[in-house]
């Protein structure tokens, strides 16, 4: 039955893989602390060259510029499930899914190198020559699993003021679920696009008790993604994005 289950959730959607992953990855753990969190926030995309192959083009764009449009729908936001050690409180694991957003700013120039329909190009070209749109607006969708670190500043964890503070810090690894929309030479790619490069994060925040299970924090977020895009009718778009996040987030945790 569980086999069934999680096939059928791997056929779904990206938020339902990130159920299955987490159900799985704590089905196994007894007498410990599992914490539950939502967040959301900014995050900021670097610059970064973008590859595209397609019939007889393949062509290289250099220091491309991306929007990452945060807080226009579909938002940027992300779950997490942990689980802190009984006997090493001070370590955890947990599995991240993060729903980021990238969108290529293809009005803009760049330099290019490579071949257009078999023709060789070079030089500072407008993207739109070739790229008439790209973004990932329903999610660039990092899926990672990490491994944490925290420390209690009043060195144990109560009511106080500062015995309510939790610092910490992670780093993980995994993949990437795009939803890739694109448009090039009038051929149209919109779908989600399972494994489609690896990502690894790295994180480092404070976490408050607000009341009783119940806690706020702040966190950055380090995200690199290596992505492949494959393209409907043959081809591809490669890039490797940096995704920088500011996230406030609520979360809540149990001891088992």
């Amino acid at each position: 039955m569980k086999q069934l289950a999680a096939t059928a959730l791997c056929q779904s959607t990206p938020v339902k893989l990130f159920a299955l992953c987490a159900i799985f990855s704590m089905a196994s753990t007894a007498n410990a602390e599992i914490n539950l969190a939502l967040y959301a926030g900014q995050s900021m995309v670097d610059n970064g060259d973008l590859n595209l192959t397609q019939g007889n083009t393949n062509m290289n764009f250099h220091d491309v510029s991306w929007e990452d449009n945060s807080f226009e729908e579909p938002i940027f936001y992300g779950a997490r499930i942990g689980y802190w050690f009984k006997d090493a409180p001070n370590w955890g694991v947990s599995v991240d899914f993060s729903h980021l957003k990238n969108y290529l700013q293809y009005s803009e120039t760049v330099n290019v190198n490579g071949v257009r329909n078999g023709v060789a190009v070079g030089g500072n070209q407008p993207i739109s020559n070739t790229i008439q749109d790209f973004n990932m607006s329903h999610g660039l969708n990092a899926l990672t699993f990490n491994g944490e670190y925290r420390w209690f500043p009043a060195g144990q964890r109560d009511q106080s003021l500062l015995g309510r503070m939790q610092l910490y810090s992670g780093l993980g690894a995994g993949f990437v679920i795009p939803h890739v929309e694109a448009s090039i030479n009038g051929v149209n790619t919109y779908e989600y696009q399972w494994g489609a490069g690896p990502a690894v994060n790295g994180m480092m925040g404070i976490n408050y008790d607000i009341y009783s299970f119940i806690s706020g924090f702040a966190e950055y977020k380090l995200t690199y993604a290596d992505v492949q895009a494959e393209l409907n009718g043959g081809g591809s778009i490669n890039t490797e994005t940096v995704n920088h996040q500011i996230i406030f987030g609520l979360a809540a945790h149990f001891d088992l």
